[in-house]
């Protein structure tokens, strides 16, 4: 897409966030019948990168997160159009049931060493590095 005011080519950005509880990882069925990490766009009300990705979990799983670090960026095509996607390491705080929402129709944790052939393309390298990132 290019600003109208710059004339500049931008991007949208979602923010993901990887969450990862023993040995397993969150993955959330989309609209497209495929397994995808949970995230979302930022709001105008978010400020950092935590924000959006304790905001997106807990409005897509019900569950709270402590944010981590940051794993990875990639260029994604999502559908029609190109997507920043920003990864990040994410563990839950807490115990709660995980809840569906209205985005999703099922949430599941997979094991890492075992996701899933119809994950989103670009996914499980995202979680890879999470997994190899530093504690």
């Amino acid at each position: 897409m290019i600003d109208a005011e710059t004339g500049w080519y931008f991007m949208h950005a979602s923010i993901k966030a990887v969450v990862l509880v023993d040995g397993g990882v969150l993955l959330c069925r989309n609209p497209r019948d495929k397994w995808e990490l949970p995230g979302g766009w930022p709001d105008r009300e978010d400020d950092t990168l935590a924000e959006v990705v304790r905001r997106e979990v807990r409005e897509e799983s019900g569950l709270d997160v402590v944010v981590g670090p940051v794993v990875g960026a990639e260029i994604m095509s999502i559908g029609k159009s190109k997507v920043l996607i920003v990864a990040v390491r994410a563990t839950v705080d807490g115990s709660a049931p995980l809840q569906v929402s209205e985005e999703h129709s099922a949430l599941r944790f997979f094991p890492v060493d075992e996701l899933p052939e119809d994950l989103e393309n670009g996914y499980a390298d995202l979680i890879g590095k999470a997994v190899a990132f530093p504690a």
